[in-house]
């Protein structure tokens, strides 16, 4: 509850109406509008399409986000750590590390009561979209920080919404740039 409170006393609304968590813009929206979106999305461009949609978004909202918390002294493992510990507390669900290997590039990450999941319910499907890109995108800023010439992408390897207790991610290299 403590770390809660933390990022509730960043929060405020500006003058002119915008909740801001420290310096970066915020929305407060509840899970079942969110997941609407995304069910629309697949059910419109397929869900190739939109499983690419939401991992790009994702890849570049964690991007930034890793930036800014880097800007404030933030490095390596750190970040992605401060990344996941805020999507906890604004809902999202609990994130866990399992492995993060910066020197190689690859990542293990274990995610409990995703909320997405949780409101799609046991579909057989994994449905957290969102999460392996977002989970790529914060990776690969640690990565440029730290001027490793190695691009990563993330998967969904395991989904709560399949029956199973968590859902489970990985973060692997692409291409190495020689």
């Amino acid at each position: 509850m403590e770390s809660f409170n933390r990022i509730k006393d960043r929060l405020t609304l500006t003058e002119d109406n915008r909740l801001m968590l420290s310096e970066v813009p915020m929305i407060l929206t509840p899970r079942w509008f969110f997941v609407g979106i995304m069910k629309r999305v697949a059910e419109k461009a397929g869900s190739d399409i939109a499983s690419e949609i939401y991992y790009e978004a994702a890849f570049d909202g964690a991007y930034k986000w890793a930036k800014v918390q880097m800007e404030s002294g933030l490095k390596g493992r750190a970040v992605v750590e401060q990344y996941l510990g805020s999507m906890t507390h604004r809902g999202w669900g609990r994130f866990e590390i399992n492995r993060f290997d910066e020197e190689n590039g690859t990542g293990r990450f274990r995610y409990f009561h995703s909320a997405v999941a949780l409101e799609y319910g046991n579909t057989g499907n994994a449905v957290c979209l969102w999460v392996p890109g977002a989970l790529a995108g914060g990776f690969q800023a640690v990565l440029d920080q730290s001027d490793r010439d190695v691009m990563v992408k993330g998967r969904e390897d395991s989904c709560l919404s399949q029956g199973l207790p968590y859902c489970e991610f990985a973060v692997d290299p692409i291409v190495t740039i020689s």
